[in-house]
């Protein structure tokens, strides 16, 4: 199967499931039920009992509640007709406007993809740099105590949380939680730490197992039987060892970054990407929430299409149609 057709399929695939979770997420902030809506018609109830309404004045007003609520959303005509509606305006990236602040939607996403990618990048960036190098150096150290050391902190690393991580530095450092000042320290140089570590420890595990599979295979005992240094001996091992790498390296990077964007966002007061996710879900705003969906789609199926291109110039025999 050429590289083409590798990524053509691998697109139509996604457009599919991408398809299939805007659906479920059309689904659940629908068809479930609104305690927003609930929370509204509630406290005007309170307020029309109080004001002496009769039974039928306070049904007619929650009838007109639930209808304006719908109408600001855009559902309230028939379900399959609403969600058509949604479903085009989401491919056509006509996303309108946050139902809560007003705000152009496609703005408010990218600009929060931005404050995201702010930290996010340089953490990746030092999280595949550093793991790697560790993660080979350890398989060709075997049994010293650099590699039992890092083991060790490996699994120190996986078995504490970031945000438990996060909590413990803002208290010694005597931040407030949840600072939001837009400081460097905060939305920077915090959050690109405690991703960095977040990320290395998997890095490293899955470098040093990749690794150990080849430090005695015949190329690397001729290698060294040459008299090659360990930097060059890594090297070989590395660009051998670098394809299954780079399938682990999107797999778990990914859902990874998912989790821990929303925790660091709402630890540190960002408002980027997670968080806005986060408010929209809270305040059931669809158009917010669909468009957010999209954008981690897309990321999905842009890292799959670099993934499968990865693949082809490391070793262009490799087929990886035959591999999944």
């Amino acid at each position: 199967m050429s590289l083409y057709r590798r990524i053509g399929r691998r697109i139509a695939l996604g457009a599919v499931a991408g398809w299939a979770v805007l659906t479920i997420v059309f689904l659940l902030l629908t068809q479930t039920r609104d305690t927003n809506l609930g929370g509204l018609i509630g406290g005007a109830m309170i307020g029309a009992a109080f004001a002496g309404k009769s039974p039928e004045e306070m049904a007619t007003q929650r009838d007109e509640i639930r209808r304006q609520y719908l109408a600001e959303r855009n559902l309230d005509g028939p379900f399959l007709e609403n969600y058509v509606h949604w479903m085009v305006d989401m491919v056509t990236l006509r996303w309108g406007h946050s139902i809560e602040t007003g705000d152009l939607v496609t703005s408010l996403v990218f600009e929060s993809v931005l404050r995201t990618a702010a930290y996010v990048l340089p953490a990746m960036v030092l999280a595949v740099t550093i793991g790697i190098t560790l993660g080979v150096y350890a398989a060709l150290r075997r049994g010293s105590r650099g590699e039992t050391a890092g083991r060790l902190t490996t699994y120190l690393l996986f078995g504490l949380p970031n945000f438990w991580i996060g909590s413990l530095v803002l208290v010694l450092l005597g931040i407030p939680v949840s600072v939001g000042d837009g400081s460097v320290l905060s939305e920077h140089l915090l959050p690109v730490a405690l991703l960095t570590t977040t990320l290395l420890a998997g890095q490293v595990s899955y470098a040093r197992s990749e690794s150990m599979e080849y430090v005695s295979a015949a190329f690397v005992k001729l290698l060294r039987a040459k008299g090659a240094s360990d930097w060059r001996v890594a090297r070989h091992v590395l660009r051998t060892a670098a394809i299954p790498l780079i399938s682990l390296f999107f797999t778990e990077m990914l859902a990874v970054l998912v989790l821990s964007v929303f925790v660091l966002e709402y630890l540190f007061g960002i408002d980027g990407f997670g968080m806005v996710l986060y408010d929209a879900v809270n305040a059931r705003d669809l158009p917010v929430v669909l468009g957010c969906t999209l954008v981690v789609i897309v990321v999905g199926v842009l890292g799959n299409v670099v993934q499968d291109v990865g693949y082809s110039v490391l070793d262009p025999r490799v087929d990886t149609g035959s591999r999944r």
